[in-house]
């Protein structure tokens, strides 16, 4: 079995590199004093985790999303509509406990009937892959 570090290092050169333009280095360089991330994840891969926006904006722009962790805790967190889902990553891997941080999990969406894998190469917003105000579990892989 290929230990997490050396697969991390044979997929980076396949990585996309690409993040929107407020994640990118350059002006988190320049704007260090000003930007507040509430961990850092660099090591996972996970974009930074902004602060979570005002639950006093307009309804219509934020969404509420609730996540069932496998220790039975749920968490929930507001995120804005237009955001990307990769941040639900970012967000479970912040709540997860230390000791277990290096073990890899997915998330899915239970719709009754069914349910809803999320994968974290998509780039959609909350609101295109309609997950604003929803249920995800984190489960281990």
């Amino acid at each position: 079995m290929l230990e997490c570090q050396s697969l991390v290092e044979n997929l980076s050169p396949f990585v996309d590199t690409k993040r929107p333009k407020r994640f990118s280095d350059a002006s988190a360089a320049s704007d260090s004093t000003t930007t507040t991330c509430l961990f850092s994840n660099a090591v996972m891969g996970y974009p930074e985790l902004p602060e979570e926006p005002n639950s006093d904006l307009d309804k219509s722009v934020l969404c509420r999303i609730c996540v069932r962790l496998p220790d039975g805790r749920r968490v929930q967190r507001n995120f804005l509509k237009t955001e990307s889902v990769q941040l639900l990553w970012s967000f479970c891997y912040s709540q997860i406990d230390q000791s277990v941080r290096n073990k890899p999990f997915k998330l899915f969406q239970a719709i009754p009937g069914y349910y809803k894998n999320l994968y974290y190469g998509s780039y959609t917003s909350f609101e295109q892959s309609g997950l604003a105000n929803s249920l995800i579990s984190l489960t281990w892989m």
